[in-house]
């Protein structure tokens, strides 16, 4: 799991700029996904696993099954990430090799394409476009008296 903040997208930065955070994972029982799990970590320390339930998991396991049917993993070996950008709740999947970057995001998705593979330049071009709402949305720092 990888984590991008709102700071880093105004300042131009794309996947290079992701943090790792932590991971996810998918509970499975007779081939249907039951629940999730994520382990969060910081420099100092890994913290106890959280269990969750509710729409990020389907959402989460039909992205898994979409990048699964996809052509370009048959072509190349790809590590298969979540991508975090919590400010604007926002998280994709992302297809990561040594040549290229996919990105699938998870519903609901404040850009819209929740489930199709968006080239990273597409992505955070939409998603700059949500940073700046999310600025404006902001209370101003009071100027000092």
């Amino acid at each position: 799991m990888f984590a991008l903040l709102v700071r880093d997208i105004e300042a131009g930065g794309g996947l290079e700029a992701a943090q790792p955070v932590g991971w996810r994972f998918l509970l499975e029982s007779g081939g249907k996904v039951l629940a999730g799990a994520e382990v969060s970590e910081t420099p100092e320390r890994t913290f106890p696993p959280t269990f969750y339930r509710g729409s990020s998991v389907g959402a989460t396991a039909t992205a898994v099954r979409a990048a699964r049917a996809l052509p370009q993993l048959q072509l190349a070996r790809f590590d298969l990430r979540l991508l975090r950008i919590p400010e604007l709740y926002q998280a994709a999947l992302w297809l990561h090799s040594p040549n290229t970057d996919l990105l699938i995001p998870l519903a609901p998705s404040p850009i819209g394409r929740e489930g199709q593979v968006t080239p990273p330049p597409v992505f955070f071009r939409e998603l700059a476009a949500r940073a700046q709402e999310y600025r404006a949305r902001q209370p101003r720092d009071r100027e000092p008296t």
